[in-house]
């Protein structure tokens, strides 16, 4: 982990439960001034751990009730990161994970009807995507416990700073 200390964690916590809470309320909640706060989120971004805010939607409710997954493999190696950007190029596309093994590729697509799917899946093979399996979204549960993942790597920074503190006071 780069040279994170334990405030930076909490903040990124914070941040990671709601991107729109205010510097104010972060320092508010950490025992931090806001302007310690807006430092070490500038710097996070600096670094690029904190690489941007994004949008949560809520896809059904716009009317893309077509959510799928679809896995597969590229034929043509060489051309690998060029299909996987016209891959992501697809409107339809939200995430294109590309792996080691098989299948060599995950997307996440979203749609208003099979039609979008068929037409998706059409794509794909036109770029040469042998696809190995698709499967429709039910339900989705992104980000649940980072925020509480990151609070705990805070507390056993914080716990690791004074083992080393007290260490070094014993010495």
């Amino acid at each position: 982990m780069p040279n994170l200390d334990e405030s930076d964690l909490r903040i990124l916590a914070e941040l990671s439960a709601d991107a729109r809470i205010s510097f104010v309320e972060i320092g508010k909640k950490l025992n931090l001034h806001p302007n310690v706060v807006a430092y070490r989120v500038n710097k996070l971004r600096q670094t690029g751990i904190i690489k941007g805010y994004t949008l949560d939607l809520d896809f059904e409710k716009l009317g893309l009730s077509e959510q799928v997954y679809i896995a597969g493999s590229i034929g043509n190696h060489s051309e690998r990161d060029k299909v996987l950007r016209q891959i992501a190029s697809i409107p339809q596309a939200v995430k294109v994970t590309s792996f080691l093994g098989t299948p060599e590729t995950l997307v996440y697509f979203v749609g208003k009807n099979k039609s979008d799917v068929e037409m998706i899946l059409s794509r794909m093979k036109e770029l040469d995507v042998k696809i190995e399996y698709t499967a429709s979204v039910i339900k989705s549960y992104e980000y649940g416990q980072v925020p509480e993942f990151l609070r705990m790597l805070a507390r056993e920074t914080g716990e690791k700073r004074n083992n080393t503190t007290w260490r070094r006071a014993e010495l």
